[in-house]
């Protein structure tokens, strides 16, 4: 069997699961008990985090120790490896420190620069959104799509950040809800629940787990120019040069008429 196609077949997102499972648990032992910081760039970083990436990075050495592996907390290496894991330990820290539930914990696989599979957990929720390289998305053990409507009623919703007050203009006939983490953005449109989702320069490793859900899910993902989002090249410059938009094929352009920067 050529060295790539064992490769494949020893990618067991089972296992992923797993480990995805032992993070929540980890994460929960630190919830509404946990004190943040500020990196650098102002964002928030807890114990947790930093406990649950290291954890998430020793699986995965042991496991497939020629994988490249980028993590929020850790940084990066490797990263022009076949395959190429991108690691959020707590997508969220935000709303994981205010006591709000829909903090994440992401594990995201990009085999060639592209999306190839992702476990996304919500804890709090107990609801765990995946997708493997073939087959359909699912939430829990339910199979997922996006929304099947093509057209927007006032009690319809999407997603958005919550700086979107400070950086665009919307005139979105439903009504926008901030979930405060990109990887529940990609989830809620994935399942059908949003119409779609206005997210920012967020970065790599906060959606290539949901890049790869959104793909099995039937959703299309795009630039707010309209250009088409160049995964791998994330490998590199990490963060995406444009807020990009999610939605169902059928509503992508409907949304982006939407949207416009301040």
């Amino acid at each position: 069997m050529p060295e790539s196609e064992r490769a494949v077949s020893e990618i067991a997102i089972d296992a992923v699961r797993e480990w995805v499972a032992e993070a929540g648990v980890l994460a929960m032992s630190y919830f509404n008990n946990v004190q943040a910081q500020r990196k650098a760039d102002l964002s928030l970083v807890t114990q947790a985090d930093l406990e649950i990436e290291h954890m998430l990075r020793e699986r995965i050495t042991a496991r497939y120790p020629d994988h490249g592996i980028i993590g929020e907390e850790h940084g990066s290496g490797d990263t022009d490896r076949e395959y190429v894991w991108c690691l959020d330990p707590i997508d969220g820290t935000g709303a994981f420190v205010a006591g709000l539930p829909t903090w994440c914990v992401s594990v995201g696989l990009l085999r060639h620069g592209q999306p190839y599979l992702g476990v996304i957990l919500l804890p709090i929720l107990g609801d765990c959104y995946w997708a493997d390289a073939t087959g359909p998305a699912f939430r829990n053990e339910l199979p997922i799509t996006v929304s099947q409507a093509t057209s927007i009623d006032p009690n319809d919703w999407m997603s958005v950040s919550s700086h979107v007050h400070r950086q665009f203009r919307l005139c979105f006939p439903g009504k926008t809800r901030v979930l405060s983490s990109v990887a529940a953005d990609c989830c809620y449109v994935a399942r059908g629940s949003s119409l779609g989702s206005l997210i920012g320069r967020a970065n790599l490793w906060d959606l290539a787990a949901g890049f790869a859900i959104l793909r099995a899910a039937g959703a299309v993902v795009t630039g707010l120019s309209g250009a088409p989002v160049d995964v791998p090249a994330l490998l590199v410059q990490h963060r995406l040069p444009e807020p990009i938009v999610l939605a169902p094929p059928q509503l992508i352009d409907k949304l982006l008429g939407y949207i416009a920067c301040v």
